[in-house]
């Protein structure tokens, strides 16, 4: 059933109306008809079983409220140092459907891309509907917020209860314990922040930088993972860690 996000609290068996956005794929794309039922999210991130009452106009009902959880039960904040091509949006999604809660794009001394607060805020608009669309295909509860380009002197305020930078040189030299000692560490409603360079990884200046403040370096295994390829690997392991084994 198709789910749709609203930009305001829901109260049963009162209507309101859906964006138009939504409304266009409600009755162009999905082809729905007045008395189909959707599921909408609202900003308490509370699923509702909806009836569509017209259309055209996109005049929703709700009329029961559901009990469905679908987040990570610890919150992840990925920052990801800005990459090449369009590695970036597909990392957005693909994080998104694997839970993540949080994203932090990240401004790094190998990073080829240099994006001006003026150029983010204008590809701000085409994040979000990734993320919103994201979040609507994998049944979540909320939306990932994104937050404006940093440098990693401005990550400090955003350190979580445990905070890990995936490094190349810790997996060179096979020390793969710090990953698995904070998985087995965590527990629901922990905060975890996770953080991966671009194609080039971080300069030794950068890890040690992040390492005063705190964070901790971890090995993603005996290979060197692309950049757009370590984050989503993190991602399933901390999910694999919470949700499948029980």
């Amino acid at each position: 059933m198709q789910k749709y996000f609203i930009n305001e609290n829901i109260e049963l068996n009162k209507s309101f109306k859906i964006e138009s956005s939504d409304q266009h794929h409600i009755e162009k794309v999905m082809r729905n008809k007045n008395g189909d039922q959707i599921i909408c999210v609202d900003l308490k991130h509370i699923q509702y079983l909806c009836s569509i009452e017209n259309v055209q106009e996109g005049t929703i009902l709700p009329i029961e409220k559901l009990d469905i959880n679908n987040e990570l039960d610890v919150e992840v904040t990925l920052v990801y140092a800005l990459p090449k091509g369009d590695k970036f949006e597909f990392v957005l999604q693909k994080a998104c459907e694997l839970g993540v809660h949080h994203i932090i794009p990240l401004s790094s001394k190998r990073c080829v891309v240099k994006l001006t607060k003026d150029k983010f805020n204008k590809k701000l608009p085409r994040y979000q509907k990734i993320l919103k669309e994201a979040s609507e295909q994998s049944g979540r509860n909320r939306i990932p917020s994104i937050e404006e380009v940093k440098t990693i002197k401005e990550l400090k305020p955003y350190l979580k209860d445990y905070n890990l930078v995936a490094y190349e040189e810790t997996a060179k030299q096979h020390e793969h314990g710090e990953l698995f000692h904070t998985l087995q560490q965590l527990k629901a409603g922990d905060q975890l922040l996770i953080i991966v360079g671009c194609e080039g990884g971080f300069d030794e200046s950068e890890i040690q930088e992040l390492n005063e403040m705190g964070v901790k370096c971890c090995s993603l295994g005996n290979r060197i993972l692309r950049s757009e390829t370590a984050p989503l690997y993190l991602m399933s392991v901390i999910g694999y860690s919470r949700e499948l084994i029980k």
